[in-house]
């Protein structure tokens, strides 16, 4: 197999960054029997789990506070459209950064403009200067982009796809724990304000300061040619060509049918992430807030944990655990829009606006709260279950940067829309029915692709995903001796040659 470039290693000296662009093991070695713990699959998804910690992460747990932890949703709402509208384009451009400078600096890039924007929300806080907000919210709309696309290759291209449930959930565990933490600070210093309005200053100083490690705590994670698999199969993670074929190649990617027929649900996935942090913000005291960020994200992990658990079990067939979580996990997203719309509904037409707290003895409380735990928790499993879905739509580690360019990028469109929507006085139960209507649109597309996910051309129903590598590097692995695809139809691993027979048909 040649190298990942056309140029020899010989003909010149590649540099670090080229290095980490390019595919690992560009010779097709095969990782030691027992990898080196820094270079093991478990520390890269714990590196990049650290960053989306630092970065996303703790972005979340302020937006669950109530828009930003601030009385004034509408500009939080505005600065949070401002940040998605850029993360669009830098979402589609990251495929050419990445050829560009690579895997790892692309993610310490993605990382650097969280923090500015925290700056802005403690100078509002503090000062009442809002130009920050709106600027801060611009530098990560720049940086973020680039972060979320390559963070989602990372997490689908390094582990071995045996455990590919189990490290999404993983990876979003560390996500939701800014929103544990975010909640856990603001408990603490705000557990005694049954009242409406911002969360105390010191809050945006945790934040800050926090945020600002994001790029460094980037740079520990491998390059994809040195990662080492526990299965003994190296990582392929590549886009090659020149940085501007990047976005042709994206292009032809997007209007493949299969991806055609996910983007009603990519866009509703995140869709409602503005109207819960609105909710939260509109009808609770701050330490309300901060109790339900807290034990949605706890909720939220253990849901993402045992759907993790359910997609890696291969005693199902891939197609039998992706119809059977399709079916639940979607299904109950629409039962928590009908009911959510309901509520919000009622506490709308009350004669003067509410404020819930945990101290009050009516039902509303427990009702509205309950409304928040069951989006939050819809929206993070919602999340995982679409990464699953995406990551059985090609096999080719090329597509895979550019797959989860545009995800993330029809996400950020999504949310772009939708925080601008919350940025007016447009009624939340209005909202509600906007991502009911959404939810209704994507289901049945979607579906024409799930209930084909697994399923090979000539109807062989497989349990394990191939690697994610080009047919002449799958080959090379072959020629080794290394088994790199799924289990047979009864789960039972099979030998290489079997393993590549099994996915040229897919």
């Amino acid at each position: 197999m040649t190298d990942n470039y056309a140029s020899s290693s010989t003909s010149h000296r590649q540099d670090e960054h080229t290095k980490d662009a390019v595919s690992s093991a560009p010779s097709g070695s095969l990782s030691p029997k027992k990898p080196v713990f820094y270079r093991s699959t478990f520390f890269q998804a714990t590196v990049l789990g650290i960053c989306s910690f630092l970065a996303p992460g703790l972005w979340g747990g302020l937006s669950l506070l109530g828009a930003g932890g601030s009385q004034s949703t509408s500009l939080v709402n505005a600065a949070n459209s401002l940040t998605f509208c850029l993360m669009v384009v830098t979402c589609l451009l990251q495929p050419a950064l990445v050829r560009l400078i690579g895997i790892r600096y692309a993610l310490a890039f993605g990382g650097a403009g969280y923090s500015v924007y925290a700056a802005g929300l403690y100078l509002n806080s503090a000062y009442k200067v809002t130009w920050l907000i709106v600027f801060g919210a611009a530098c990560c709309g720049i940086s973020a982009g680039v972060f979320w696309s390559t963070e989602g290759a990372v997490i689908l291209a390094y582990p071995e796809r045996k455990n590919q449930g189990r490290y999404l959930s993983y990876w979003l565990a560390y996500r939701v724990l800014g929103q544990v933490l975010g909640g856990a600070i603001n408990l603490g210093l705000n557990a005694n304000n049954a009242n409406a309005g911002s969360v105390s200053v010191q809050t945006y100083l945790v934040f800050v300061i926090l945020q600002a490690l994001a790029p460094f705590a980037a740079l520990l994670l491998s390059p994809p040619h040195k990662v080492q698999r526990t299965d003994g199969s190296p990582v392929f993670l590549e886009v090659t060509g020149s940085p501007t074929s990047q976005i042709t190649e994206l292009v032809k990617c997007l209007f493949r049918p299969k991806i055609l027929l996910l983007l009603p649900l990519i866009w509703s996935g995140t869709f409602s992430e503005a109207v819960t942090g609105t909710f939260n913000a509109t009808y609770f005291s701050v330490r309300s807030r901060a109790l339900g960020s807290f034990l949605a994200a706890i909720l939220a992990i253990i849901a993402n944990c045992l759907l993790g658990a359910f997609l890696d079990f291969r005693r199902l067939t891939i197609n039998q655990r992706a119809k059977i979580a399709y079916m639940l996990v979607y299904g109950l997203q629409g039962a928590y829009w009908i009911y959510a719309i309901v509520v919000m509904n009622n506490f709308h037409n009350r004669p003067e606006k509410p404020t819930f707290d945990w101290s009050d003895s009516s039902s509303d409380w427990g009702r509205g709260f309950g409304v928040y735990l069951m989006l939050q928790i819809g929206f993070n499993t919602c999340y995982e279950l679409a990464y699953f879905i995406v990551s059985g739509c090609s096999d080719d580690p090329e597509d895979i940067i550019r797959l989860t360019a545009i995800i993330r990028g029809v996400e950020s469109a999504g949310q772009a829309v939708s925080y601008g929507i919350n940025s007016t006085s447009l009624r939340l139960d209005a909202v509600a029915g906007i991502n009911m209507g959404l939810w209704v649109i994507a289901i049945i597309p979607a579906w024409l692709v799930v209930r084909k996910l697994g399923i090979t051309p000539d109807g062989t129903h497989i349990h394990q995903y191939a690697i994610y590598a080009r047919s002449e590097q799958r080959k090379e692995l072959v020629d080794q001796g290394l088994a790199v695809a799924a289990p047979d139809q009864k789960g039972a691993e099979v030998d290489a040659s079997d393993a590549v027979r099994a996915t040229s048909r897919l």
